[in-house]
């Protein structure tokens, strides 16, 4: 698909982000101390942005990750977390498509928010949470910890390990289920209004059909393949967002006589700023591109780290060029330092996505 093709969908994620976005993602980045947006949800969903790669007989889109990918930029400009929330419950969904049963997806796609432990490195999911089957059904037990989405979602993907195994699965339970408890909110890091929680099980009694599927090890790594564009379209996005405030801010303020653009060591981090923006989008083009065409670029892990390392440090030059203003939170950069950071950490910390990354590079030469 040519960027041509996506522009509606960018113009859609730009004009939502305007009206919804920029005028409340400060204020929201004090969940847990303050109301969760539901507001914007509500119209992110009557705008279609949580059905981009439904298919049209589940009322979505049909669309691939580009489309995704130009979305969650759009939206990751404004405000990261809520940009993580489109990208959770987009993935979550994908995964019930994938694995689960016709009864299973009837009942569960058209939920408004499904949680999902994107934060887990896909092939090294926590094995917190035991599975012991009972008959047809299963009784889970145990915890899910650093949960996103789990404090306001309807349903769950929880990973667990069947009792007296070494499998790993995936069910998909409702998140009014007796027997779960939610712990309150966790201050994290960054993408707060993206919220994470612990998750307790004590024995949920849950039917052999909300398994969604019976070799998390393998299947999961495969779904998550798809979806690294995405993540490092987040990271883009957050840079892109960090890089137009620096820009505009120092077009205006005078220090030394001038405009302080006009300094070296400024234009110098607003230059940079920009080829890591300019270069990323490319990037995240080409990924995503292969994706949708049924080949994932073979170093995508390689892309996906590169991209969300270097947002992250990049966003520190864009609260540099604020000055003392650039710490403070009613400019926005300090929130999207923290929020490039944070996104570092979906699909595993960086430094185990790197292990990985060697570990299947040796792989592949044996």
């Amino acid at each position: 698909m040519s960027t041509s093709d996506l522009q509606p969908f960018r113009d859609l994620a730009l004009r939502f982000a305007r009206k919804e976005l920029d005028p409340k993602a400060i204020d929201s980045d004090n969940y847990p101390f303050c109301d969760f947006n539901r507001g914007a949800i509500r119209t992110a969903q009557e705008a279609g942005l949580f059905k981009i790669m439904l298919s049209e007989a589940h009322g979505g889109a049909g669309q691939g990750i580009a489309a995704l990918c130009e979305i969650l930029f759009s939206l990751a400009k404004s405000d990261a977390s809520f940009a993580a929330i489109v990208f959770i419950n987009t993935l979550s969904k994908s995964a019930v498509l994938k694995w689960g049963s016709k009864p299973i997806i009837e009942r569960f796609i058209q939920s408004q928010l499904i949680a999902f432990p994107a934060y887990d490195l896909p092939t090294d999911l926590p094995t917190d949470l035991i599975a012991e089957k009972m008959g047809d059904a299963f009784s889970l037990n145990g915890r899910v910890e650093f949960f996103p989405l789990a404090p306001v979602a309807d349903a769950l993907i929880l990973p667990a390990k069947i009792q007296d195994s070494e499998v790993n699965v995936f069910f998909l339970i409702d998140a009014r289920t007796k027997g779960i408890s939610i712990g309150e909110p966790i201050l994290s890091l960054g993408l707060r209004s993206c919220p994470v929680s612990d998750v307790e099980l004590d024995r949920v009694e849950t039917s052999a059909e909300s398994l969604l599927c019976k070799d998390a090890r393998t299947e999961y790594p495969a779904l998550t393949a798809n979806f690294r564009p995405a993540v490092a379209a987040l990271a883009v996005g957050v840079l892109s967002g960090s890089y137009e405030a620096a820009k505009a801010y120092a077009k205006e303020r005078f220090q030394g006589g001038k405009i302080i653009v006009e300094h070296e060591q400024v234009g110098l981090m607003l230059a940079n700023m920009a080829v890591l923006t300019e270069s990323g989008k490319a990037l995240v083009q080409s990924m995503a591109q292969a994706a949708d065409e049924g080949k994932p670029w073979p170093l995508s892990d390689a892309g996906l780290i590169l991209l969300t390392e270097q947002a992250s440090r990049a966003t520190t030059d864009g609260v540099q060029v604020l000055g003392g203003y650039g710490y403070m939170k009613d400019y926005g950069q300090e929130k999207r330092m923290r929020d490039a950071k944070q996104i570092e950490s979906i699909f595993g910390a960086s430094p185990l996505k790197r292990m990985e990354l060697i570990a299947e590079i040796l792989r592949q030469e044996k």
